[in-house]
């Protein structure tokens, strides 16, 4: 967007519903152009919040499927926040909001099993589902040691042989197996730290350790 663009950010012009056609027609070129602007997209729900009735279901069930794919950013919850309660309730935005909360509460398989009732608004989007990928694989490698390689597929919904070539490709992803047999991805210490830094400098990686703490039962 422009320097007039810009303008919709902040002061007086950022509540004029005038300029909704123009940042609604921004979402939808961050979805053709694969890019992010999360002030515009603020700024559209700034509009929204002020006049509910002009609200864009679809555009702004789009803009939540794109903040989502920032996880751990907060984003998701800085527009959740600008949301009507009514609006909040009308899906898909409600089974957005669900998703959300699966994925920030470690429940990654009841995520996967939600996320196919409304597999047809999330594939709208590309690359979602590798980014969702992504912070659950990040979510785990930053707050575990080790973590079984079944369950680990399971939680990225991913098949042996894609699981393995994801372990592959990770840097410092190693796979061994447990006095049991059972086959186990040990994860880098130094990228735990990292990640967990960055994810300081982001707000925090808002997870569920108790999820995972019972998830991390099935490795030993």
């Amino acid at each position: 967007m422009g320097a007039d663009a810009q303008a919709t950010y902040t002061g007086a012009a950022g509540y004029d519903p005038n300029r909704l056609a123009q940042l609604e027609e921004n979402v939808s070129d961050q979805v053709k152009k694969g890019t992010y602007d999360v002030n515009a997209n603020l700024a559209l729900f700034r509009l929204y919040n002020f006049a509910p009735e002009k609200a864009n279901i679809q555009a702004m069930a789009t803009v939540l499927i794109k903040a989502q794919m920032q996880l751990p950013n907060h984003d998701f919850a800085q527009l959740l926040h600008l949301i009507p309660e009514r609006l909040q309730e009308e899906q898909p935005v409600a089974a957005l909001i669900a998703l959300t909360q699966h994925l920030e509460g470690a429940r990654f398989q009841a995520y996967w099993q939600a996320a196919d009732s409304c597999r047809d608004i999330l594939s709208s989007v590309p690359g979602y589902q590798d980014a969702i990928r992504a912070y659950i694989a990040l979510a785990i490698s930053s707050t575990c040691q080790k973590f079984s390689k079944q369950l680990l597929g399971e939680c990225l919904m991913l098949d042996g042989p894609a699981i393995t070539k994801l372990i592959q490709e990770k840097k410092g992803w190693t796979e061994t197996k447990a006095q049991n047999g059972r086959e186990i991805v040990l994860f880098p210490r130094i990228e735990q730290s990292a990640v967990r830094t960055q994810g300081t400098a982001q707000g925090g990686m808002k997870i569920d350790m108790a999820q995972l703490g019972l998830l991390l039962q099935t490795v030993h």
